[in-house]
């Protein structure tokens, strides 16, 4: 399929610029750029599913195989709590 956008002088130069780079078409540049949005824009989501059932930064980072840094920025950048690891117990006895 042939699709024809209108872009920023500035983003051509950039996709054209990286096509020469990588000795490629400039569409396949844009193409791979509109892929990489689109899966983190997926893991974004998977992240607030994650983070809604109850699990902790590193919980999710093992599941998805991404650092505990990036979930927890990400998890910040969708305005969303930590979940606590080993939730408090609330059995223990007070003397």
């Amino acid at each position: 399929m042939k699709v024809t956008v209108d872009l920023d002088p500035r983003d051509v130069w950039r996709i054209q610029e990286k096509a020469e780079q990588l000795g490629v078409r400039p569409g396949d540049v844009l193409r791979d750029e509109i892929a990489l949005q689109r899966r983190s824009r997926d893991m974004r989501e998977k992240v607030r599913e994650l983070v809604e059932a109850g699990l902790c930064d590193a919980d999710i980072a093992a599941r998805l195989h991404y650092s505990n840094g990036w979930v927890a920025d990400t998890r910040r950048g969708l305005g969303l709590p930590a979940n606590r690891r080993y939730p408090a117990r609330t059995d223990r006895k007070t003397a």
